[in-house]
């Protein structure tokens, strides 16, 4: 993460890479140096939860809890300025959550908003946790910056297109642990209806 930093910082001193939005997958293990630089450079990230929710008794027992301080450290991100985007790095399997990587993005939600893995008790350095808004804004709104095309999708605001979703459950006022079991009742895009839960 350093050394990729450190390049974009050289390249940018003669070449500004802002407006091209450079992006790091993967973006797990970081420093607190390293959220800085990304926000002053404008450089993203895309970070898959379900490597938090997977893995955490694993790397805690490798490499103990104190040098995991900045793994995936979303608020961090979100409070210097940083935009970093939501991701599944989805291995196939039917069933959004008994794929190798679950990709159902409100399990990949509640971990950020409540930094707790599978298998692990506690919670990892929970100071990096999510509010309920940034963790949706981490899957829509910054997802559609990562992509050039916040002018377009992301929100639902007056130009853009009406792509949306209605759920079954109030992901800002629910017990946390119904986040995970929200389901989809019906999908628009631009307007339209394009699936009803029977």
């Amino acid at each position: 993460m350093h050394t990729l930093l450190e390049v974009y910082e050289e390249i940018n001193r003669t070449r500004p890479i802002g407006k091209t939005r450079p992006c790091i997958t993967h973006s797990n293990f970081m420093s607190r140096e390293a959220v800085e630089k990304l926000a002053q450079l404008g450089v993203l990230v895309d970070i898959q939860p379900a490597w938090l929710y997977l893995d955490t008794r694993t790397l805690v027992k490798q490499f103990g809890y104190d040098r995991l301080r900045y793994f995936q450290p979303l608020r961090s991100i979100f409070e210097s300025g940083g935009i970093a985007g939501g991701g599944s790095d989805h291995m196939q399997k039917i069933g959004s959550l008994r794929a190798i990587n679950p990709y159902n993005p409100f399990l990949a939600m509640w971990t950020a908003i409540t930094r707790r893995a599978r298998w692990y008790d506690g919670q990892l350095h929970p100071e990096e946790a999510l509010s309920r808004e940034q963790a949706i804004r981490f899957y829509t709104g910054n997802n559609a910056y990562l992509l050039f095309l916040e002018d377009q999708i992301g929100s639902l605001e007056p130009g853009k297109f009406a792509d949306f979703i209605v759920l079954d459950t109030d992901l800002l006022q629910c017990p946390e642990d119904q986040i995970t079991s929200a389901q989809v009742l019906k999908t628009y895009f631009n307007g339209n209806m394009v699936f009803s839960r029977p």
